[in-house]
């Protein structure tokens, strides 16, 4: 088992395997945001109180979260 782990994670063979799948995750990916923005701004009930403003947490909130975990990884790499 370790040998074949080594052999799949050797710097050539990794870039090769990565190199395949980057276009297929990279794919899947569009389509997983694309399809959480339609169904967050499309298909989401508006909220009694808030009414059509309370969509844009559907957008605002991921975004928040990804620019604090990169802020905090540039603060480590630092």
């Amino acid at each position: 088992m370790w040998k074949t782990l080594h052999q799949l994670a050797a710097p050539p063979r990794l870039y090769q395997i990565c190199g395949r799948l980057v276009p297929w995750l990279a794919a899947a990916g569009i389509i997983a945001l694309a399809t959480g923005w339609v169904r967050g701004f499309g298909f989401a009930p508006a909220d009694y109180q808030q009414g059509e403003g309370y969509r844009i947490m559907y957008l605002h909130v991921p975004a928040a979260i990804w620019s604090m975990g990169i802020y905090a990884a540039m603060a480590v790499a630092a």
